[in-house]
């Protein structure tokens, strides 16, 4: 089903306000898995993985439709494409979708943050799990296979 340019607007600006609420969630689920992960709490990383992967799963599907939405306005669906977008909307909402835009572009990068964080958390216990068991660990080592 082909949506008129002007639903496609307004889908892809709803759709980045509902992304800005799901990844204040998803910063605070990772804040949460750090702690989980710190204390080796295992049902509550287990629950926490459910509603991660859920959530994720809602995330990932709203990239598709606002990639979707871009390509049939003629945009590339990135960055580019919606800073392009946001600069052609008239002048109150302009502001208003940029500034949405920059907010889920700021949540983005401290999940990407906290994300790592709990990567290299989790890395370390792996490293000591491995010591403890008096093994080498290859975890986070690049392998070199032979010729």
């Amino acid at each position: 089903m082909s949506l008129p340019p002007k639903q496609r607007i307004q889908q892809l600006i709803i759709g980045i306000r509902q992304d800005c609420g799901r990844y204040a969630d998803l910063l605070q689920l990772l804040l949460n898995q750090y702690r989980l992960l710190a204390s080796h709490d295992v049902a509550g990383l287990t629950e926490h993985n459910r509603q991660q992967t859920r959530l994720m799963g809602e995330i990932q599907h709203q990239v598709r439709l606002r990639c979707e939405h871009l390509q049939a306005l003629g945009l590339k669906p990135d960055g580019r494409g919606m800073a392009i977008l946001i600069g052609k909307l008239p002048s109150p909402l302009r502001q208003q979708v940029d500034e949405q835009w920059q907010r889920l572009e700021q949540l983005l990068l401290q999940c990407r943050r906290q994300n790592e964080q709990n990567g290299r958390l989790l890395a370390g216990q792996i490293e000591t799990i491995h010591t403890l068991l008096g093994q080498e660990s290859s975890y986070g080592r690049q392998e070199h296979f032979p010729d």
